[in-house]
């Protein structure tokens, strides 16, 4: 478990919709959509979600305990991840009732900055080991977070080139025939991308000689059906 202590600096990139869903030693955090707001050609650094833990009452400024954590690449300007859901480790905090926020933070080179935290209503209560798990309040239920406003302009946000948070991902695991085979595409551009994986981002895959966000569209399109 680490902390983050930090104001939000950078309203552009922006969580909505959020929720999880926890079941023992494993948590699902779902997110309708991860936004950048910047301008088209900002693409950002590579960005976290954490789920986080404050003491009651707190003004979630104080130090917080992170209680899941996981990285989710880079999001074009004026795109957006849609519906996402990460199954990750849920680390337990100490016994008591937590207030819990999903915060995205993003790198800059040297450290995550915090962008943007969306807070839920409900307190966690956490129990001890011998206790009957049924006591424990949000265990194995939806818990929502209040629905965002999102303001109108926000529609003309187009969604990432991938279509999903683990596009690229589908590019890793796909068959080398399956892949080798998509229509519309020319044969060295997809031999390219078999002999250069594994992708650790949508920009990786962008970067590959001849790749374009219309072809990429086609190579996902055909491997995932």
């Amino acid at each position: 478990m680490d902390s983050l202590n930090q104001s939000p600096q950078d309203t552009n990139l922006t969580l909505q919709g959020c929720g999880y869903r926890i079941e023992n030693d494993r948590i699902l955090i779902f997110v309708h959509r991860i936004e950048n707001n910047r301008a088209e050609e900002n693409l950002s650094g590579t960005l976290r979600l954490q789920l986080c833990a404050f003491p009651p009452n707190s003004d979630h400024r104080a130090t917080n305990t992170i209680l899941a954590s996981t990285t989710i690449g880079e999001i074009k300007g004026q795109h957006f991840l849609g519906d996402c859901y990460y199954d990750l480790i849920f680390q337990q905090p100490t016994v008591g009732s937590w207030s819990l926020a999903l915060q995205l933070s993003e790198w800059n080179g040297v450290d995550y900055t915090l962008c943007d935290s969306v807070y839920f209503e409900n307190s966690y209560q956490s129990a001890s080991p011998s206790s009957d798990p049924s006591a424990t309040i949000n265990k194995q239920e939806d818990v929502q977070a209040p629905a965002p406003k999102i303001p109108a302009k926000n529609e003309n946000i187009k969604k990432n080139t991938i279509g999903y948070s683990d596009g690229y991902l589908a590019i890793n695991k796909s068959k080398v025939d399956k892949l080798l085979n998509v229509k519309g595409v020319p044969k060295k551009v997809l031999e390219k991308l078999v002999s250069e994986r594994p992708f650790q981002s949508e920009k990786a895959v962008l970067n590959v000689k001849g790749m374009g966000p219309s072809m990429l569209k086609k190579v996902l399109a055909a491997i995932t059906v």
